[in-house]
């Protein structure tokens, strides 16, 4: 495996994990705008993991 595949894997890893350690952030508070952690918490990992997809997506794509 090369390094830029193996670096790939650990960026399409993290929200994997983000999303799946679901006992922390299962909660109300803090909110934000009247909105509770558990919605805005996942939202805001919509976009982390497009620009990480993005990401991995560039480093698998290149030629070595």
């Amino acid at each position: 495996m090369k390094s830029k595949d193996a670096v790939a894997a650990v960026l399409i890893a993290i929200p994997f994990i983000a999303y799946f350690a679901i006992p922390t952030y299962n909660m109300v508070n803090p909110q934000w705008g009247g909105v509770p952690f558990f919605w805005w918490y996942q939202t805001v990992w919509l976009g982390i993991s497009a620009v990480l997809f993005f990401c991995a997506a560039v480093l698998m794509g290149r030629k070595s």
